[in-house]
């Protein structure tokens, strides 16, 4: 019998199942779904045996994988070739198998991902006579887990889109477009679903023709069997075509219109649920041939979950806002009772006194008209610092340093208090960082006024070589920082502040010695 080039001496070349036995050892290997081998421990890799796998493999039959002087190492892809070899030696030394990772470049030139398992044979000295091992093809599964990789990093991003300070439609078209970018869905829209309160609005939308939101929300306002309304109605994902169900529904036909030249053929919606709560719905467009199946579902589960998260946060904010404009609202009027109409009050009392003296004995008359004009003096300082609450332009119109000038003079007119103040020439700084030192001034002077009974305060404003500096100090009862203590809360909030804007903040103060509160904006690099 002529022997078979591919295999090495000894190994049966019979394919046939024998009479009184299994499979030969060859029919066995050329079963496995890849290609077994044996090769010499060489950079070029040469093969002294290789199973009828090679052909699906590497689109070369054996005899060509074993022929040739460069070996199977011709295969690999050159950016691979010399971290392949390098990590079989690295296992070789340690004498563990070696497994890899990489790219081979087949018969017809295109590019697959293969994995390897094998070790080495080692002669009686432990010197490596040769390799045996497996390769096959992982193509699919590389995909895949980039694929997922893909996806968590849109998953990351759409995360972090999720801010405070832009609007809801800008958070929700930033994820609508990550939807698009990471899925095969041309076309993606989210929105948010209130049958109780009949609301039914587009706050997210990537890839729709124009007029699409205004169409489909009049859909829904004429009664329209909508895949996004059944998803938020049944909390499951909704999977639709556009012939069976906008064509066949004439409440949609506005929409049918702006859809007509639409490159997609399958509308899948999925659910927003929020703690059990559904809050809308999330749909994508989807070609004819890449309709979504299971696992990219699951994906858009996972992507209305960040969305529901990201509208019950906007929500919430919003009621936090809210609450905070009512009790600033409160404190104004409380700040206009205590200063502003208690000096009108006492303008009009002096006028009036004074207006009976003029009668009765008009030399007494310029006491009480001292008294009326020191108390519309004290009552303009007051007011103007009461209408930056309402107008914070006024830091860019005035600037931050006369709009501390002011909170130090109402203070000055409004408790008697020692203001002593330290400012130099108006700070280069941005809008954002202007209007964070004067937040943290007024509630720093607001705890001092209101909580430390101090005589004397000390406000000062300085650009150094090291950044912008922020001081309040006051000599009143202080506090142990590590405990609870009166004006803690506006404390947090002074912190908060700061740190928002990359700034640093230093609080000293101990019972019976004041506190001193230094803020530092760094100078730009």
């Amino acid at each position: 019998m002529t022997g078979d080039p591919r295999r090495p001496a000894g190994v049966n070349t019979d394919r046939e199942r024998t009479d009184d036995g299994p499979p030969a050892p060859a029919t066995l290997l050329d079963n496995l779904p890849g290609m077994a081998y044996r090769g010499r421990n060489e950079p070029h890799r040469p093969m002294e045996f290789v199973s009828e796998g090679a052909l699906g493999l590497t689109g070369h039959p054996p005899r060509e994988v074993l022929a040739g002087h460069d070996g199977y190492a011709r295969l690999i892809h050159p950016d691979d070739r010399d971290a392949v070899w390098a990590g079989i030696q690295e296992a070789l030394d340690a004498g563990t198998p070696f497994q890899s990772t990489y790219r081979i470049v087949t018969a017809a030139g295109a590019g697959k991902w293969v994995w390897e398992q094998g070790r080495g044979v080692l002669a009686p000295g432990g010197t490596p006579l040769a390799l045996e091992g497996f390769i096959t093809d992982v193509t699919e599964r590389v995909a895949a887990q980039r694929l997922v990789e893909h996806r968590l990093h849109a998953l990351t991003r759409i995360a972090a889109s999720q801010t405070f300070d832009q609007p809801l439609e800008k958070t929700l078209d930033t994820l609508a477009l990550g939807v698009v970018e990471v899925t095969r869905a041309v076309a993606c829209v989210v929105v948010l679903i209130d049958e109780e309160r009949d609301l039914y609005r587009v706050v997210g939308i990537h890839g729709m023709p124009e007029g699409y939101a205004a169409a489909v929300e009049g859909a829904y306002r004429a009664g329209a069997r909508l895949s996004s309304l059944e998803a938020y109605r049944t909390r499951r994902p909704v999977q639709r075509t556009i012939r069976g169900y906008i064509v066949d529904d004439p409440l949609q036909a506005r929409v049918y219109d702006i859809l007509r030249n639409a490159a997609w053929n399958t509308i899948a919606s999925v659910p927003l649920v929020y703690r059990d709560r559904a809050l809308g719905a999330m749909s994508c467009s989807y070609p004819i041939g890449l309709e979504p199946d299971e696992a990219e579902i699951a994906f858009l589960l996972v992507i209305a979950d960040q969305a529901a998260v990201a509208v019950q946060t906007a929500r919430l904010f919003a009621d936090v806002q809210g609450k905070a404009a009512l009790e600033e609202r409160q404190r104004l009027a409380r700040e206009l009772h205590d200063s502003v109409s208690q000096a009108l009050f006492g303008i009009g009392l002096g006028a009036r006194t004074a207006r009976t003296l003029l009668d009765r004995d008009p030399a007494r008359a310029a006491e009480p008209l001292d008294y009326v004009i020191t108390l519309a003096e004290a009552g303009l300082t007051e007011m103007r610092a009461l209408i930056f609450e309402l107008r914070p332009d006024a830091l860019e119109s005035e600037g931050l340093v006369r709009l501390l000038e002011q909170q130090a003079a109402a203070l000055r007119a409004r408790h008697g208090l020692q203001v002593e103040t330290d400012f130099g020439p108006e700070p280069l700084a941005s809008p954002a960082v202007k209007e964070m030192l004067y937040r943290i001034a007024q509630e720093s002077l607001h705890n001092a006024t209101r909580h430390a009974q101090a005589r004397t305060i000390t406000l000062s404003l300085r650009e150094q070589p090291e950044g912008i500096r922020l001081e309040v100090a006051d000599d009143g009862v202080g506090f142990d920082p590590d405990e609870l203590f009166p004006g803690h809360l506006g404390l947090r909030s002074i912190r908060e502040r700061a740190i928002r804007e990359g700034a640093t903040i230093d609080v000293v103060s101990a019972p019976g010695h004041g506190v001193r509160i230094q803020v530092l904006v760094p100078a730009a690099p």
